[in-house]
């Protein structure tokens, strides 16, 4: 399995509604790109969190399955929404 985590910390005038709608997004590309087994986000609640609020962890069958959900459409769409919306982030992949 192939395993992608982001995590974002937000530009002080992002409103939590923003937030819930861009993640909402994301959340759907699960049902739209082959290869996707899930995709979780959520608020971090961790008092080690450098100030990152929100994460989103995408669960693929293998890097193809990711690099679909990459290059779709409607990903390239909510990135861009969020990339707007971010002071900063950190990507992770791995396979497990």
């Amino acid at each position: 399995m192939t395993i992608h985590i982001a995590l974002y910390a937000w530009k002080e005038d992002v409103t939590s509604q923003e937030i819930a709608v861009a993640l909402d997004a994301v959340r759907q590309l699960k049902d739209k790109v082959e290869g996707l087994v899930d995709i979780k986000c959520g608020e971090n609640f961790s008092k080690w969190n450098e100030g990152f609020t929100h994460a989103i962890v995408v669960l693929a069958e293998d890097q193809a399955a990711l690099d679909r959900y990459r290059n779709h459409p409607d990903h390239f769409a909510v990135a861009k929404q969020i990339d707007h919306m971010e002071s900063k982030s950190i990507g992770v992949d791995f396979v497990d």
